[in-house]
């Protein structure tokens, strides 16, 4: 059996930067899958969509996400500009002469594949949005003020633990801790982001206190251990800036010049709703998806899981998104 390390490539883009990405070529008249992740993973979080749509002859693009496993980890906010990142994911495709591409976007990456589809949109065959839906560029208003929002409109804050993941010791008291973060990103018990991620403090104390949950059964050992591993070699500090340089106003500019049609999803959607994620909460992801996507555009599919759906469901994900694609495919020449 081929090793998948060996199919992973480098390549150094246009603004000097290293990523690390697999790469596999797909059949003729496939399209090409891009796969982005967001906080805390890599690559091979994956590894589900790598191992089934390659298979059936699909294209990929999996890059390990600027600040994680192989990839450069610059610690400058202004590195994380998500116009920048979005360019380094183009510079990518570019290399891979990949032009029929599916952005298929979870966490973090879900905020790139934003600014693909307003910057690049033509670039693309369809847009899917794993539990964090399409954002528009805006000014970041300080945290405090955005948990008061929250707590008006659905009646709790949601993104308390970004509280402690942009104060100055999350890093190393992370990786003292790294098990205790895991624990709380990868729920066995999605439930218990009610307490531990929405309310502020309660996450730094549970990390720094060194607490343990039961680990969930959709990351295995092997996989826990291998994301671990590569979180500590690489440091969280990089991982971390993906916070901190919207706490600094890293992104506030990206809005100015942008019209309302600009704003406008132009490929066919797909939005997956985690009906258990409570911070990605589906009264908020809804709407954004509702105002932002024009109806004939928008497929919808809800999972009975947390944040990570194509962890907790790869069956069911995998057959929707493999449904969908095909669905999109058949209306469209493959380059």
């Amino acid at each position: 059996m081929e090793n998948p390390g060996s199919l992973y490539k480098k390549l150094k883009t246009a603004r000097g930067y290293t990523y690390n990405y697999l790469s596999v070529r797909g059949q003729a008249g496939r399209p090409t899958l891009l796969f982005m992740h967001g906080f805390p993973d890599t690559s091979h979080g994956w590894h589900h969509q790598i191992s089934y749509f390659r298979t059936k002859g699909y294209g990929l693009v999996v890059p390990d996400m600027l600040g994680y496993g192989g990839t450069d980890k610059p610690t400058d906010p202004a590195a994380f500009s998500h116009l920048a990142i979005a360019q380094d994911i183009m510079d990518v495709l570019n290399a891979e002469g990949a032009y029929g591409v599916y952005a298929i976007a979870h966490d973090w990456g879900s905020s790139i594949t934003s600014i693909l589809s307003i910057k690049h949109s033509e670039r693309f065959l369809g847009f899917v949005f794993i539990a964090v839906p399409y954002s528009v560029p805006s000014k970041f208003p300080p945290v405090e003020l955005a948990l008061k929002e929250q707590e008006r409109v659905f009646g709790r804050p949601a993104i308390g633990y970004w509280t402690f993941l942009t104060k100055d010791n999350a890093a190393p008291e992370i990786e003292k801790h790294i098990e205790s973060l895991l624990d709380v990103f990868y729920p066995a018990d999605p439930e218990i982001w009610l307490t531990l991620m929405n309310i502020p403090g309660n996450l730094e104390s549970f990390v720094v206190e060194g607490r343990r949950l039961a680990s969930a059964n959709y990351l295995p050992e092997i996989y826990r251990e291998q994301l671990k591993n590569l979180l500590l070699q690489g440091g969280m500090t990089s991982p971390l800036t993906w916070y901190n340089c919207m706490v600094q106003g890293v992104n506030d500019d990206i809005i100015n010049g942008l019209q309302p049609e600009d704003l406008l999803i132009r490929r066919p959607t797909l939005m997956a709703f985690a009906k258990f994620d409570y911070v990605a909460i589906e009264n908020y992801v809804r709407p954004i998806m509702h105002q932002h996507t024009p109806p004939e555009l928008l497929t919808e599919r809800e999972y009975d899981t947390g944040h990570w759906i194509h962890l907790e469901d790869p069956l069911r994900f995998n057959s929707d998104l493999e449904q969908w694609i095909e669905t999109v495919t058949k209306s469209r020449k493959i380059p």
